[in-house]
C-alpha cells in the first residue's frame, strides 16, 4: 500500500524538508509564547486601568450624595467598561476564577496603595440588582468571560466593575515574516550548496565502486568536498589501486599457469598415441581431457568478462538464436521464444558464454532449454527453463559457487566441472545483471537473468 506522504529520495530534498519543519515548528511555538505573554500583558494593564479608575469612582461615591451615584458611574464607564453598584462581590461569585496574584501585582504598581482591598477575578457576567444594567455592552470577541475587579464601599454595598477583554483583531508582525522567508531562503541555499559539494564526490565515489565491482579500469578520483569526504575518496583511491593491481597480478598468474600447463598436456596426448595398450590408452585419454577441461574452465572464471572486449550494442534475439542453433547441431532439445526486439550494450562474447553455460546446463541436467526473451525500456529478462527434477531452494544459492555439483557421482559423463554456473554468474554479473534459480512452471528449474536496457 502507497502511503500518504514519502520523504523525498535526495539528500537535498530530505534535509531541506526537515530543516524547513523544525523552521516551521520554532516559529509556530514563538508564535504560540508570544500570544500568550501579550494576553497576560493585556490583562495586567486593563487590570491595572480598571483598578485605579475603581478607586476613584469609589471615593466620588462616597465624596457625593446617593442621588449622584447614577451620573457618576454614567460618567466613569466606557465602551469596554461598565459599573455596577451591588450588595455582593461579584469577583467572589460562583464560577468566577479568582487572580490573586494579579490583584497583588497591580495594588504594588498603583503609586499609592489604596486603603481598601481589590478584587479580580476572570468569570462569567451575572445580572446584578440595578436593571439598568442588564444590557452590556457589545462583546468584541466573542468570549463570555469578563474580568470583574470590585472594591468595598464605606456604606456596605460593592463597586463592582465588568471589563470586557477583547482586544484588537490579532495583526501580522510584517517585519517578522520577512525575516522568516529570508531565514527559509538563506537555509534553503546554505543546504544546497553544502548539499552540492557532498553529493557530487558521493556520486562518483558510487559510480566508481561499481565499476570497481566489474574490475574496470579506474582513473582516482579527485579529493573534493569537506575533509572528512576527501579522506573517504582518499583511502578508497587506494583501495581500488590495490584491488586492481591484485586482480592484474592474478591474470598474469592464471595466464601464466594455463600457457604452462598446455605444454605438459600435449606432450601428454603425444605420449598418449604411442602406447600400444589400447584400454590403457583410452582411459589415461579420459584423464587427460578432464585435466584439460578444468584448467579452461578454471581460466575462464578467473578471467571472468575480459575488460579487452569492447562492449558493442547487442540484438539479444539474434546472439540466443546462434545460441539455439549451435545447442541444436549437436542434438540437444532447444526452443526459443521471443517478444519483440531487446537490444543492450554487451560484451556479446563473455555475454554469449554465460548465457549457454546456462542453456548447456539445462539440457544436462533437465534434457531441454526452453529459452524466452522479452524487456520493457529499463531492463531484459531472459528465461531459461528445463524438465529436469529441480533444485531444493536450500541448493539454489549454494549451486553459484565454484566446483559445486549436486550431482553424486562426479561423473565427466553426467555433469562438468562445476564451474558452469560460477562463470555465468560473474559474467553477468560484470554486465551490471543478475540471474535467480526459480521453480519452473510445470516442471524442473528456470533460470530468471536480468540486464539493464542502458
Amino acid at each position: 500500500m502507497k502511503r500518504w506522504f514519502e520523504l523525498p529520495k535526495g539528500l537535498r530534498g530530505q534535509l531541506i524538508l526537515l530543516l524547513l519543519g523544525a523552521l516551521v515548528a520554532a516559529q509556530i511555538a514563538s508564535l504560540a509564547l508570544i500570544l500568550n505573554e501579550r494576553a497576560r500583558a493585556v490583562r495586567v494593564s486593563t487590570a491595572k486601568e480598571t483598578a485605579s479608575r475603581l478607586l476613584n469612582v469609589a471615593r466620588e461615591l462616597e465624596a457625593n450624595p446617593e442621588a449622584l451615584h447614577a451620573i457618576v458611574l454614567r460618567a466613569a464607564e466606557s465602551r469596554d467598561l461598565r459599573l455596577s453598584l451591588d450588595m455582593a462581590n461579584l469577583s467572589k461569585a460562583e464560577g468566577a476564577r479568582q487572580l490573586g496574584h494579579l490583584a497583588e501585582r497591580v495594588t504594588g504598581a498603583l503609586a499609592s496603595p489604596p486603603a481598601r482591598a481589590l478584587g479580580i477575578a476572570l468569570g462569567i457576567p451575572t445580572h446584578t440588582d440595578d436593571e439598568r444594567r442588564d444590557t452590556r455592552p457589545e462583546d468584541r470577541d466573542g468570549d463570555p468571560y469578563e474580568l470583574v475587579v470590585s472594591t468595598h464601599l464605606a456604606d456596605g454595598r460593592w463597586l463592582n466593575a465588568h471589563v470586557d477583554m477583547g482586544g484588537p483583531p490579532l495583526q501580522w508582525a510584517w517585519p517578522a515574516v520577512m525575516s522568516l522567508l529570508l531565514t527559509t531562503v538563506a537555509v534553503v541555499l546554505v543546504v544546497w550548496f553544502v548539499i552540492g559539494r557532498i553529493a557530487g564526490p558521493v556520486r562518483a565515489l558510487v559510480d566508481a565502486a561499481d565499476r570497481l565491482g566489474r574490475a574496470e579500469e579506474l582513473e582516482p578520483l579527485p579529493l573534493s568536498g569537506p575533509a572528512e569526504l576527501r579522506q573517504v575518496t582518499g583511502a578508497f583511491n587506494d583501495m581500488a589501486a590495490r584491488l586492481l593491481r591484485l586482480l592484474a597480478e592474478r591474470s598474469r598468474m592464471l595466464a601464466a599457469i594455463g600457457h604452462d600447463l598446455r605444454s605438459p598436456i600435449t606432450a601428454m596426448r603425444i605420449r598418449l598415441e604411442m602406447l600400444d595398450d589400447e584400454e590403457s590408452r583410452q582411459r589415461l585419454q579420459v584423464c587427460v581431457d578432464e585435466i584439460q577441461s578444468l584448467v579452461e574452465a578454471a581460466l575462464a572464471l578467473a578471467r571472468g568478462a575480459s575488460a579487452e572486449e569492447p562492449q558493442s550494442s547487442v540484438n539479444l534475439r539474434s546472439l540466443l538464436e546462434e545460441i539455439i542453433a549451435d545447442l541444436r547441431e549437436n542434438g540437444a532439445k532447444a526452443s526459443l521464444t521471443v517478444s519483440g526486439q531487446v537490444t543492450i550494450a554487451a560484451r556479446p562474447g563473455a555475454l554469449k558464454r554465460a548465457l549457454r553455460n546456462l542453456a548447456e546446463n539445462a539440457i544436462r541436467y533437465g534434457r531441454e532449454a526452453r529459452i524466452s526473451l522479452n524487456g520493457d525500456s529499463h531492463q531484459a529478462r531472459i528465461e531459461i527453463e528445463d524438465k529436469g527434477p529441480g533444485i531444493a531452494k536450500d541448493d539454489r544459492e549454494r549451486v553459484f559457487e565454484p566446483f559445486v555439483r549436486l550431482e553424486a557421482s562426479r561423473s565427466r559423463d553426467t555433469g562438468g566441472a562445476g564451474l558452469g554456473l560460477a562463470i555465468a554468474r560473474t559474467l553477468i554479473e560484470a554486465h551490471r545483471g543478475s540471474i535467480v534459480l526459480e521453480d519452473g512452471a510445470r516442471e524442473g528449474t528456470r533460470a530468471v537473468v536480468t540486464l539493464p536496457i542502458a
